[in-house]
């Protein structure tokens, strides 16, 4: 596998598994339990704490977060955010903790997905809605 990403511009940590023929841009956030499939491109800024696993394929647009719920009681549980192969994310999305990104699904610029998006739908706005299919 030949890297292709920034590290010494990003915070990539070495506990994250990322998949072949990768690119990642300067200044991503990727925590330690997240999985990265193969061949995706993470734009530049993005922010992908634990919890998060990513498809092959997989866009993700400049500035994009992903949260990871924390609450102030123990035990935590982490909430899974799972994104399947194909998926396209817009610059400066937000997707919410324990959602599911459908496969071939996009993500509009700017829109803060709050729930789970079916397969083949473009979903756009704050909160994000289905527009249409892709």
């Amino acid at each position: 596998m030949t890297k292709r990403w920034a590290e010494h511009l990003s915070n990539i940590s070495p506990k994250a598994t990322i998949g072949a023929d990768c690119v990642i841009h300067a200044g991503v956030h990727i925590h330690d339990e997240v999985v990265i499939g193969d061949r995706c491109l993470i734009q530049a800024m993005a922010f992908i704490p634990n919890g998060v696993t990513i498809g092959d394929d997989v866009f993700v647009g400049p500035a994009v977060v992903f949260t990871n719920d924390r609450n102030l009681t123990e035990p935590w549980e982490m909430s899974r955010t799972i994104i399947k192969n194909g998926v396209k994310i817009g610059a400066n999305a937000t997707i919410i903790a324990g959602v599911t990104l459908g496969e071939g699904c996009v993500i509009g610029a700017g829109a803060v997905v709050t729930k789970d998006v079916p397969a083949g739908e473009l979903w756009v706005g704050n909160p994000a809605k289905f527009l249409r299919i892709c």
